[in-house]
């Protein structure tokens, strides 16, 4: 292989399992190889088999993991300069081939010596803020490799021309590895928006994303929904969904990291006020610093008036600005 690359380093024993955590690590890295003068990134996820969690994970176990891995692989598809992706299972052998990578002067993050001491920003924006602030431009996520010409499709044959809007209510109660339940929105808040949204804007369609266990079966019964896991897709598809929706909606969670990050108009509430430094927004803060007016931060539990009232002045403005 040509060029030149960055690595990028996701290693489980120090790093979450957890999608928006694996979405922010590969924006940071997109933001490290433009800095670095790289045209392609090479990623190597590092999982030791016999003890895979980490300590905020203890419930990933030797017997769980290739499942909860599966679950998790498309994230790290998402980079536009994404070159190649390897899954290493012994940790001495790769860290033999690192002190290789760093005689040669590879750029990679975390760094070697972050990485030997089991150090990593996952969570921050810090790299990101400063890029933006020094060039004026991000390095935008794309759709999953190989997922985007799919999604075009689903559009066209499941969404008629409609607006579409990707929804993911954070319902952390319901999933399979219940944790930050403080962070979950409330379901009824949401059921009554989308039947009155429905209502006055019939040309809208939602898409309920999450996984099977963690939306609300009454939304079978909301007009204007579709829920693509139903359908018998998964997360890879979703990601590209929210790629190439009109609008989103969401809570604070992996998902709105996705539209975050590919520069989607969106709108994410009950944004935790802790997180605050880390994204480099004050409390209340209606924009990232690399935001505009069509992506709008919501920092109170939501309720179906705000979401009503927000949804109709993004709807307005991001129809007129695709009808000009």
């Amino acid at each position: 292989m040509t060029g030149n690359p960055m690595i990028g380093i996701y290693d489980f024993s120090y790093g979450p399992f957890a999608l928006g955590d694996a979405l922010t690590w590969t924006m940071n890295l997109n933001v490290g190889a433009a800095a670095a003068g790289c045209d392609a990134i090479d990623e190597y996820l590092v999982i030791n088999p016999l003890k895979p969690g980490n300590r905020l994970q203890p419930f990933v176990n030797p017997h769980n993991y290739v499942s909860i891995i599966d679950n998790l692989f498309p994230a790290f598809l998402c980079s536009p300069m994404l070159r190649s992706l390897k899954l290493i299972r012994d940790s001495p052998t790769f860290d033999r081939f690192l002190l290789r990578e760093v005689m040669r002067r590879r750029p990679m993050w975390p760094s070697f010596f972050s990485h030997l001491n089991r150090k990593l920003d996952f969570i921050s924006h810090r790299r990101i803020n400063a890029f933006y602030a020094e060039h004026g431009y991000l390095p935008w996520l794309t759709a999953p490799r190989g997922y985007g010409a799919w999604a075009d499709g689903f559009r066209r044959t499941h969404c008629g021309g409609r607006f579409v809007v990707a929804v993911n209510i954070r319902q952390g109660a319901l999933s399979l590895t219940p944790a930050s339940l403080l962070r979950d929105s409330p379901l009824p808040e949401w059921h009554a928006f989308i039947r009155r949204a429905s209502t006055r804007h019939p040309g809208v369609l939602f898409l309920i994303l999450g996984g099977y266990t963690e939306w609300d079966r009454e939304m079978y019964r909301l007009p204007n929904v579709l829920i693509p896991r139903v359908m018998g897709y998964g997360l890879g598809h979703e990601l590209a969904l929210v790629h190439r929706a009109d609008l989103f909606m969401g809570s604070s969670s992996g998902f709105a990291a996705m539209a975050t990050f590919c520069d989607k108009p969106y709108l994410i509430t009950n944004i935790q006020h802790l997180f605050s430094p880390y994204i480099g927004v004050p409390v209340g803060g209606r924009q990232y610093p690399f935001g505009n007016e069509n992506q709008i931060l919501y920092w109170e539990a939501e309720t179906r008036d705000v979401l009503l009232d927000l949804f109709e002045e993004l709807h307005a403005r991001v129809r007129g600005e695709s009808a000009s």
